[in-house]
């Protein structure tokens, strides 16, 4: 069998996978919005900062944010807020940023007199340092799972979608590694780590094609290889293997995924075949063959 051949069956075996690179794709391709309301200058502009300066969006398919100082009206804010709430509890999030006094008055005004909630509510003693990071967080929660197409439209999102994504997949690895499944818990863990990589890829802007098929056999191959590591291991370690299997599981998933992700933030595929370009029509003539395919 060639080269091409060997490829083509390749890639027809982790048909899931690419399934699960496409459905990634699809996923982030509407959705994530922001639209950041004109609230105490200051802060609104430091807010634009830490979140790379959102372009505008249509109101009824945005997550709402006003930042509020003590001494800011609040009415046309807050109003805004109560209508981006009507349409969706977690689409309104005010900002409150001053003293722990300071935000609890301005807590209690945003509840008893605008109708907000403590969920639409984050406090920030400043919009630096960690306070910065906590806002950051705190609208990555409030997108849910818009996070990740929003991530993909304002990079600056991108470090706390994506840190979340290969956590995920980490735990949920970890907990396949720990059940005794008879080796089916190897193709189990390479979708996981493939939809992992798929997802990464997405908010990065990255489209699927010939990379990323190249890495979805790397990733399946390396899936199958630690998980045949882990099982040796575990088999020496009386009544506790699951523990040592799941670890590993754990630790590989993990480790795959900062490095996806480092070399990603960095421009790089996780891939890179110096003769990519000669089998590459090879490649997408495949990939238009598997179903869903173009």
């Amino acid at each position: 069998m060639g080269a091409i051949q060997l490829l083509s069956a390749g890639l027809r075996a982790v048909r899931p996978g690419v399934d699960a690179v496409r459905v990634a794709e699809s996923q982030y391709e509407e959705g994530g919005h922001l639209a950041i309301l004109p609230g105490d200058p200051a802060a609104t502009r430091r807010l634009r900062e830490l979140l790379g300066s959102p372009a505008p969006a249509p109101d009824e398919d945005a997550l709402v944010i006003l930042a509020v100082r003590p001494g800011l009206d609040l009415t046309a804010g807050a109003a805004a807020l109560g209508r981006a709430r009507g349409r969706h509890p977690s689409s309104a999030l005010a900002v409150v940023i001053g003293s722990h006094a300071e935000r609890e008055e301005l807590e209690r005004a945003l509840i008893d007199d605008h109708r907000l909630e403590a969920s639409n509510i984050v406090h920030a003693a400043s919009l630096d340092g960690p306070g910065a990071e906590a806002v950051v967080e705190r609208i990555v929660d409030a997108l849910g799972d818009e996070a990740p197409a929003a991530a993909r439209l304002n990079p600056a999102l991108r470090p706390v979608v994506a840190r979340r994504i290969v956590r995920k997949a980490a735990r949920r690895a970890g907990a396949v590694g720990a059940i005794p499944l008879g080796g089916a818990d190897m193709g189990v863990l390479a979708l996981l780590q493939v939809k992992m990589v798929a997802q990464l890829a997405a908010i990065h802007d990255r489209p699927f094609g010939a990379e990323r098929a190249l890495e979805a056999l790397a990733i399946v191959g390396a899936g199958f290889g630690w998980r045949a590591i882990g099982r040796s291991a575990a088999a020496h370690v009386p009544g506790a293997g699951w523990a040592v299997s799941g670890g590993l599981s754990y630790g590989v998933t993990r480790a795959l995924g900062e490095a996806a992700l480092a070399r990603m933030s960095a421009g790089h595929d996780l891939a890179e075949a110096p003769g990519l370009e000669k089998v590459k029509p090879h490649i997408e003539r495949v990939l238009g063959q598997l179903p869903g395919g173009s």
